[in-house]
């Protein structure tokens, strides 16, 4: 194993950082309800995980490629340890908002050094590859989770809950120590003085990043609004829309990793905007099991695709092998500016109508692929080979 350890541990990482993630999505919604909080209350504290990750993950990004993706990942798995345990203690929501900006430090390190742990080990031939085992992970957790979280909150209480989710990423932190990591850059220029270059400046990065800006709506939307709306409708089970929707994508991302490496990246972006635009079509129709289960596959077969081969795309794209790290951590606070845009930015239109509330999330969606179409940096990379 001693080759593949730290690929195998991080996955391994992985999926228990996003169990414990997910055990919040159909937990949380009802915990603030039950507090007294609206719609708009519920998008606003789901979203401030995604919002404040933003801000700290320009930090890591850039103590990763001066430092070491390891060292990043640590912090990030240590801060999301310690302060689970103070969601117990119900101070109000502003201590409720705080607790939650406090735990996206922790999600900020952890994503910005998982993925640059992951990318120091791969290669163009593997990397669609790898990140798609690394994505399947993710759903992995996003199976587990949910199920995991609501046996807790049901069964015994939401202090066992909010314990239970501080032992799953604590095995998580105990694994990273394990972890052998990558040495700093050498060369001329390099080292902690580096100054990577800006992602703003890199045009490719910024195509996917936007692109994956728009999908990752979805993400931000069902978090905060799917379980209130499936249960307004009267179904009972909506947590069987997040292990649908997982089990979809923990497939799919496996599949379109494999396939990108050999096929092309837009071979698969294409149709998984395509599926995941008609998946949230349905939802603003939901009335029904048959409809939350057939939404949920489409959509999680629709983002596997797109979250994977976008993910896939980050590294390849980057000025200099070494910047990797801080464009992962670029790209992935496009992801989480999508989160916020689906909870945050459009939780209000929930509040007047779930139907309107789902349209507007798949016209963000339909924008995603407009956009990934007419700027696609597979298309120039083709043209500079011909030429």
């Amino acid at each position: 194993m001693g080759k593949y350890r730290d690929v195998v541990l991080v996955l391994l990482i992985n999926f228990l950082y996003h169990t414990m993630n997910q055990m919040f999505v159909p937990t949380l919604p009802v915990y603030i309800t039950g507090l007294g909080g609206d719609e708009v209350v519920v998008g606003a504290i789901v979203g401030l995980l995604s919002l404040g990750a933003i801000i700290a993950k320009v930090f890591f990004g850039k103590l990763a490629t001066r430092s070491s993706n390891l060292l990043v990942l640590r912090i990030g798995l240590l801060v999301a340890t310690c302060v689970l345990v103070l969601y117990q203690p119900f101070w109000g929501f502003g201590f409720l908002a705080l607790v939650r900006l406090i735990q996206s430090i922790g999600l900020a390190g952890f994503i910005t050094g998982a993925q640059g742990v992951l990318s120091d080990n791969t290669k163009p031939h593997n990397r669609g590859f790898l990140f798609g085992i690394f994505s399947s992970m993710v759903g992995l957790g996003m199976a587990v989770g949910p199920l995991l979280g609501s046996y807790l909150a049901d069964t015994f209480s939401y202090s066992v809950f909010f314990w239970g989710t501080s032992v799953v990423v604590g095995i998580a932190m105990l694994f990273s120590f394990f972890m052998k990591g990558k040495p700093l850059a050498s060369g001329p220029g390099m080292g902690r003085k580096y100054q990577p270059h800006s992602p703003w400046k890199n045009p490719k990065l910024l195509v996917v990043s936007g692109s994956m800006f728009l999908a990752a709506s979805v993400m931000g939307a069902t978090a905060s609004i799917l379980t209130l709306h499936a249960l307004a409708v009267g179904i009972a089970i909506p947590g069987l829309f997040f292990v649908l929707f997982a089990s979809t994508f923990t497939l799919s991302g496996a599949t379109a990793g494999f396939l990108s490496d050999r096929f092309g990246r837009s071979t698969l972006i294409i149709p998984g905007f395509c599926l995941l635009i008609a998946g949230l079509l349905l939802l603003s129709f939901l009335n029904g099991l048959v409809i939350l289960v057939t939404s949920a596959i489409l959509c999680g077969i629709g983002f596997g695709f797109v979250n994977t081969v976008l993910l896939a795309m980050v590294p390849g794209y980057s000025m200099n092998p070494v910047d990797a790290a801080n464009d992962l951590a670029f790209f992935s606070n496009a992801f989480d500016l999508g989160v916020v845009l689906g909870s945050i930015g459009l939780s209000w239109l929930a509040a007047h109508s779930y139907g309107l509330f789902w349209l507007a999330v798949a016209g963000a969606n339909v924008i995603g692929l407009l956009f990934y179409l007419r700027h696609n940096p597979e298309r120039e990379k083709k043209k500079k080979a011909q030429h």
